[in-house]
């Protein structure tokens, strides 16, 4: 007889975040990928000369052409190859949503070790999205 496993209400959360946020990522990932490579909206950068410097690691990049450092992109979003670019941020950012939509019911259910590591992870991700802590870089 096979034993059934059975996911609780948090994963069933988690899941169900997971799956509409992915799809929704994946929708802007695309429209994101149609707007810039038709070029719907004016880019500073073409994908003809993106093409021309795919080689060049990213600090050559910076110099060869105008491409968003850091957080510059977000002054800049009227641009196809920054909208193309904010669909990778946001669906990098997916995992991060659905743990802040769960550390609530963590918390409600008063499992503690869940809710912290939880929220620790939410900062680490935080702070690495941030820059705050770059090492020099």
């Amino acid at each position: 007889m096979k034993e059934q496993l059975h996911a609780n209400r948090i994963q069933l959360t988690y899941a169900n975040v997971l799956s509409w946020t992915s799809t929704l990522g994946m929708i802007f990932v695309a429209a994101g990928y149609v707007i810039y490579v038709f070029q719907l909206l004016p880019s500073a950068v073409s994908p003809a000369e993106i093409a021309m410097n795919w080689h060049l690691r990213a600090a050559e990049l910076h110099k060869a052409v105008p491409v968003p450092s850091g957080w510059d992109w977000v002054t800049q979003l009227g641009r196809g190859d920054v909208l193309s670019y904010l669909s990778i941020i946001y669906l990098s950012s997916v995992t991060m949503l659905c743990l802040v939509v769960i550390i609530p019911l963590f918390f409600r259910e008063k499992d503690r070790i869940y809710t912290l590591i939880a929220l620790l992870q939410v900062l680490v991700l935080v702070f690495a999205a941030t820059g705050i802590i770059s090492g020099g870089h």
